[in-house]
């Protein structure tokens, strides 16, 4: 049964900005459904054209509105293919008309691209999976998160140039938070870890930090590469900035001797953000990586992790590739 991605044309009316990066996440959610794993870019156009509910002043002007949008979203493919590289599991051909997806032999960061695209588009989301029967269930949304918590770990490993721990609760050691968080400190050995007895939350879980990441040098002292990250999946992304709890919260809470060396925020999601508003995320967020970003780091983490660099949960990553490969060859639900 074919599977039929949606486009909300919405997304391309009026006078505001156009969604592209959406009508490219639908060619390659096509193609990636697709038996013979290609997408047309004139599929937008028939997808606007069964969809159509506007008045155009011609048909021409109708026609031409439409192929805007097939052209700008195979620019947007493009784009991406030139921004990932091998980490990018499209392709697109010179004229711009069809975009091709292999999913046979992926490599670690074409399958966080996929699942990243996955979780861009579920049903909180956007509504492109609805009515597809594609559409991932419940307990498979918490597993592709999860495996998105581990991407991020090698991606920030692969930032920094050094060792990552994934500190997202629940980890994948099962570790409890003052444990991890000593072994943490065990490496770095700047700052020393010790909550003041009954003046800090009882279950922290991860507070709020997913991902600590370091490139420390050989004398053992202070003054080294050190980010922390926050992994944000859902819809509210933008409300999760770590900034303001790195600076005034996380430290004072759990160490009786502050670091001295001042951590980078990260914010690491599954979104392709385009251009746009992007240096503003910058300055709320900290340092962003998103779909254009973090595949290309999770190649480079193999050559980290080949040097026998610890990068936490990097052997989980094998079941993302299992995950994408079965996915992609279900049969859709009625």
């Amino acid at each position: 049964m074919p599977v039929k991605v949606y486009l909300p044309p919405d997304d391309f009316d009026g006078m505001g900005p156009k969604n592209f990066e959406g009508a490219a996440d639908f060619l390659e959610l096509t193609a990636f459904f697709a038996d013979e794993q290609y997408a047309l870019t004139q599929s937008i156009v028939d997808a606007l054209e069964l969809a159509a509910d506007d008045d155009f002043s011609s048909v021409e002007e109708e026609i031409a509105k439409r192929e805007e949008v097939a052209s700008a979203a195979a620019l947007v493919v493009s784009g991406r293919l030139r921004a990932l590289m091998g980490a990018y599991p499209f392709s697109i051909s010179p004229d711009g008309r069809v975009v091709s997806c292999e999913i046979h032999a992926l490599n670690h960061g074409q399958a966080a691209y996929l699942i990243s695209l996955v979780l861009s588009n579920l049903r909180a989301v956007t509504p492109l999976l609805d009515g597809t029967g594609m559409h991932p269930t419940n307990t498979e949304v918490v597993s592709l998160r999860q495996y998105f918590q581990y991407f991020a770990t090698a991606a920030l490993a692969a930032e920094v140039g050094g060792q990552a721990w994934s500190f997202g609760f629940p980890r994948p050691d099962r570790s409890g938070f003052l444990s991890k968080l000593e072994e943490v400190w065990a490496v770095l050995k700047d700052g020393t870890v010790g909550p003041e007895e009954g003046e800090v939350p009882l279950s922290p879980k991860d507070d709020e930090i997913d991902v600590f990441a370091s490139r420390v040098h050989a004398d053992g002292l202070p003054g080294f590469l050190f980010a922390a990250a926050q992994v944000a999946t859902g819809a509210n992304w933008r409300t999760k900035s770590l900034r303001n709890h790195l600076d005034h919260v996380f430290f004072q809470r759990w160490f009786k001797r502050q670091p001295a060396t001042p951590p980078l925020p990260y914010h690491i999601v599954p979104f392709a953000l385009p251009e746009t508003g992007f240096r503003d995320h910058v300055r709320s967020l900290g340092n962003v990586l998103h779909r254009l970003r973090v595949p290309l780091r999770v190649e480079q983490a193999r050559k980290l992790h080949e040097q026998g660099i610890q990068i936490e949960a990097y052997d989980q990553l094998d079941g993302a590739l299992e995950w994408v490969s079965q996915y992609a060859s279900r049969e859709p639900s009625p």
